[in-house]
């Protein structure tokens, strides 16, 4: 008697969070259309809606994290790595936080010169973004800072803000032969943990990509750099 085939419970988890993904997106959806349409005037229930945002937005970043995480560690996922403006691609990903920035009053700047140009997975990178802007939104007191810069071979993209900073337990150094950060411990360790599976899958020349944490930031604040040969 032949036995059952055994069952692939990773795939079946998969599967689920790509179909709570989709669902979400369509609250998301909802929920910016509220958002963007009404305000603190017209609607009592403004704060509330944008707290709902905020939060779900997080829940998603955490899911297409997750997602990816899977598929590259099932090397189900193909990199795709395409030039593009590096200017556009920051504008345009602060343009998605734009309307939960502008209700917690932050300031922000984008500091990169309009003809810099680089080779990256514009999806991936994008995760990473949002994931760095989502928590950066919660600890920041008002400034939010976004720089790009070619150093030497590699393209270098800095979030910084000026909030407490990183705690000890999440400062990585960019330096890989000193003690990185530890995943388990860290409250925030599948974003990072993401971060850093993106950056490492950015390869040209033997060169890999790598990021770093510091407090480097806005007024002693936090500051998170990724590095992309």
């Amino acid at each position: 008697m032949k036995s059952a085939p055994e069952f692939d419970y990773s795939a079946l988890l998969a599967s689920s969070i790509h179909e709570v993904k989709n669902s979400l997106n369509m609250l998301l959806n909802s929920i910016e259309h509220v958002v963007t349409t009404y305000n603190e005037d017209n609607c009592p229930a403004y704060k509330v809606f944008s707290q709902i945002q905020y939060e779900s937005k997080r829940v998603n970043d955490d899911l297409v994290e997750l997602l990816a995480i899977y598929r590259i560690k099932n090397n189900q996922y193909v990199v795709n790595i395409d030039e593009y403006s590096v200017s556009d691609f920051l504008t345009e990903n602060i343009g998605q936080h734009e309307a939960m920035i502008l209700n917690r009053k932050i300031e922000y700047d984008i500091a990169c010169d309009d003809a810099l140009m680089w080779f990256f997975d514009r999806d991936l990178l994008t995760g990473v973004i949002s994931n760095v802007i989502n928590n950066l939104y919660k600890y920041t007191k008002d400034k939010l800072r976004i720089s790009a810069r070619q150093e030497q071979d590699y393209l270098v993209i800095m979030i910084k803000d000026n909030g407490p900073g990183y705690p000890d337990n999440m400062l990585i150094d960019n330096d890989e032969n000193k003690k990185t950060i530890n995943f388990d411990e860290a409250s925030t360790g599948l974003g990072l943990y993401f971060s850093r599976l993106v950056a490492e899958v950015h390869k040209n020349k033997g060169r890999q990509g790598y990021i770093s944490t510091t407090n480097d930031g806005i007024d002693g604040g936090g500051c998170f750099s990724i590095y992309l040969p």
